[in-house]
């Protein structure tokens, strides 16, 4: 299908309109202030920014099958993981909306549903992983999870499993020992949002997390995309307390974690994604363990979180990002690509795209030009972030556009 958009009320084709790069800029001074300074952390690209309410074309052949390789056979039969359009879901939302999302994904060219399994450190349905259950870490959002799946595949929709992983409430009130701890206090430490945070360093941390999403993928889900696999970002960093340190950089602690998840995972058959900030494009890291070229081999697809509010002025050579979402975009997605792919030649590149309201409202216009920009950098699919679920309709191609 020939994918187009509408930009100030002209049709342009993906096949059609190609904007050359003409020698980029890398983000001056002021990304260079956002990330020095005692306590001094990166603002949390599409995770806490918005404001989260607190609780917060395929076959339809939904037929489970693995291949000898772990890939999926039956799925979600005939949608390919290169041309996902998704929308996100919240647990809390999952069974009052899920008839809401599918007519949108009947109506428009969306084919996936992101819908949180962990977030905030509290599972969205009844785990029988011992460890969430012994840190009252369950609830019922979705009561029947396997059952949730099944719907999203009678649909002919792609599950993706969102999963927050280090950022958690619940675990470390029930086990300090396995939290970040304060310096300064001695217990556990705390973002500027309030958040705890578990230890990446700590074995039973990675393993829990693991056992979560082996627990999806079990249940049906095509896709785990992990979120928050990082260090923290921002609060008083001074006071970071971490204990041994199991690895030699954090980076080689993200990188384990998702090396680990990609061989347990393998025989489930799903694939697996991350989510990352869009300003490691730029930098090898930002200081939260995020380096593409040691995540990329251990993922079949990056979600690099590309939102243009999220760019400190003077990024890309744009003295207000927000403003800029088709260049914003474009350039981020050149930044992933040339790092990724080397890396990893069979990496999928997926951008969240922004649909809320940060520093200025953002329109049907705006969401459509990161839609464009996507495309325009010979990429198929993308996923589009409203913290509440809460989405600008006419964004949305007809699904026989």
């Amino acid at each position: 299908m020939l994918r187009s958009v509408v930009l100030s009320g002209k049709v342009f084709s993906k096949r059609l309109l190609k904007v050359g790069f003409v020698g980029r800029v890398l983000v001056v001074a002021a990304l260079s202030l956002l990330l020095s300074g005692t306590g001094c952390g990166l603002v949390a690209e599409g995770e806490n920014t918005e404001q989260r309410p607190t609780g917060e074309e395929g076959a339809g052949n939904t037929t489970q099958e693995t291949t000898a390789q772990g890939e999926t056979a039956g799925r979600a039969a005939g949608l390919d993981p290169e041309a996902i359009r998704g929308l996100y879901l919240p647990g809390f939302k999952a069974e009052e909306e899920f008839e809401q999302m599918a007519q949108i994904a009947a109506d428009t060219e969306v084919n996936a549903i992101v819908v949180d399994v962990k977030d905030g450190g509290y599972l969205t349905y009844p785990s029988e992983v011992p460890l969430a259950r012994e840190a009252e870490a369950t609830t019922e959002q979705i009561p029947d999870l396997e059952g949730f799946v099944d719907r999203i595949h009678d649909e002919g929709l792609y599950a993706i499993a969102r999963l927050a992983v280090f950022q958690d409430d619940a675990l470390p009130a029930a086990r300090p020992d396995l939290a970040v701890q304060d310096s300064s206090t001695g217990g556990n430490w705390y973002n500027y949002q309030g958040s705890a945070w578990t230890n990446p360093y700590q074995e039973e941390v990675r393993d829990y997390n693991v056992a979560i999403a082996k627990e999806a993928a079990e249940a049906g889900f095509d896709e785990i995309q992990f979120d928050y696999v990082r260090f923290p970002s921002d609060g008083e960093m001074a006071n970071l307390e971490y204990g041994e340190e199991t690895f030699p950089t954090q980076e080689a602690t993200i990188a384990a974690f998702l090396e680990q998840a990609q061989r347990e995972l393998e025989p489930t058959g799903a694939h697996i994604s991350a989510d990352v900030f869009g300003l490691v494009g730029i930098n090898d890291d930002v200081g939260i363990g995020q380096v593409v070229s040691e995540m990329a081999p251990h993922l079949d697809v990056i979600c690099p979180m590309v939102y243009p509010s999220h760019y400190p002025a003077g990024s890309y050579g744009f003295e207000n990002p927000d403003r800029q979402p088709y260049e914003i975009i474009q350039y981020a997605m050149e930044d992933f690509k040339t790092k990724g792919l080397e890396a990893n030649p069979d990496l999928i590149i997926r951008p969240w795209i922004q649909d809320f309201e940060y520093l200025s409202d953002y329109t049907t216009e705006d969401v459509r030009a990161q839609m464009q920009a996507t495309y325009d950098s010979d990429l198929e699919g993308w996923l589009i972030w409203n913290a509440a679920g809460d989405y600008n309709l006419e964004a949305l191609e007809p699904e026989d556009g």
